[in-house]
């Protein structure tokens, strides 16, 4: 029988320390290298042709590494950034090469107990990116717009309405006028500036809107998604891009705890307590799903099931815990819709 070999790599930004050991844990080989795919594949080739091999990595950097040594025909493993930070901080030192050789270790013995991260397709991760880009655009348009706004309120002025960016020119201009009179100076000219940055932010976030709900209405499972009241463009591609392939959820109800919708659970002895939801994996889409429950309490017919089902959770725990529950109901039964390609039926209340 051959033996195993477990390989760990410590990714970095321009160097990747590597630790390859054996079933026993002992170090068979260790290198440092340059974060390349083929310098890595130079390393590990060798070892590889002579015995199976696994190889390890964190979350995060190491990404377009994996994806680049799987083309080339290694098992790879991505472990959980927060989880496998636990594993390693039993050490007293903290090195790369210590690191690398924990990896390694954590993939020997941490298989069941360290949760591994799917790895996305291209498709997918392009995906992210772009929605990545848009919610960095919209914080960044939000501070700009409250900077002049609370700028101008310094002087005594107030502009009314401003987080929607519609007229907003128009608005501060007359403000200026109002607080400075017609003569120039370095704060109006300032003021001036941040208004062209607002302007131009709002129109990037806009063009940016228009090709992704575009691009929404040309696929045909958001289309689907999108049927599901107070599930916009937005929130059916953020849950596509976060899922990516949905036949690796086995049970359907798993989809609410990979969002980290489902709460925390502390037992101990005689103690068992329920807690706070556990606000794990994808934080965007978390929060858009939360938001969805809320337009759909809103916009759905109150004699569906699920209305009437989230109703009687607000009455009996609050609005708050309401809209939680509701969000894991909606991810499960988007995941169902995506499985079993069918459109949203709505399943209504039968009449006494």
């Amino acid at each position: 029988m051959a033996k195993r070999l477990w390989a760990g790599l410590d990714v970095g930004v321009e160097t990747t320390s590597i630790c390859v050991i054996n079933d026993a844990g002992e170090v068979v080989h260790d290198a440092v290298c340059p974060t390349k795919v083929t310098d890595v594949h130079r390393e590990l080739a060798g070892l590889r042709r002579l015995r199976f091999a696994r190889v390890s990595l964190e979350a995060g950097v190491g990404t377009a590494l994996a994806r680049g040594l799987r083309n080339f025909g290694y098992s790879v493993d991505i472990y959980e950034t927060r989880q496998l930070s636990k594993f390693l901080r039993v050490r007293q030192n903290k090195t790369d090469a210590g690191d690398a050789n924990g990896i390694a270790q954590a993939g020997r013995l941490g298989t069941r107990i360290v949760s591994k991260v799917y790895l996305k397709s291209l498709e997918c991760q392009s995906l992210a990116s772009r929605l990545s880009i848009r919610r960095h655009l919209v914080r960044t348009r939000v501070r700009t717009i409250n900077m002049l706004c609370r700028q101008i309120e310094q002087f005594g002025g107030r502009i009314r309405n401003s987080r929607k960016g519609k007229d907003l020119r128009l608005k501060v201009e007359q403000q200026i006028r109002e607080l400075f009179g017609k003569a120039s100076s370095p704060l109006v000219e300032q003021l001036r500036s941040l208004l062209d940055q607002c302007e131009a932010l709002c129109a990037w976030q806009e063009e940016i809107d228009k090709d992704l709900h575009r691009l929404a209405h040309e696929d045909e499972l958001c289309c689907r998604l999108m049927q599901i009241p107070g599930v916009g463009p937005i929130c059916a591609l953020t849950f596509r891009g976060a899922i990516g392939e949905p036949d690796r959820f086995q049970n359907n109800a798993a989809v609410g705890c990979y969002f980290g919708l489902t709460p925390r659970l502390h037992q101990s002895g005689l103690t068992s307590r329920m807690g706070r939801i556990s606000k794990r994996g994808n934080k965007a889409a978390r929060a858009l799903l939360v938001q969805a429950g809320v337009h759909f309490m809103r916009a759905s017919r109150t004699d569906i099931e699920l209305h009437a089902w989230a109703s009687r959770i607000e009455q009996r725990r609050g609005r708050g815990r309401a809209r939680v529950a509701l969000a894991r109901k909606l991810a499960v039964v988007m995941l169902a819709i995506w499985k079993s390609g069918q459109d949203y039926q709505p399943k209504l209340i039968e009449a006494a």
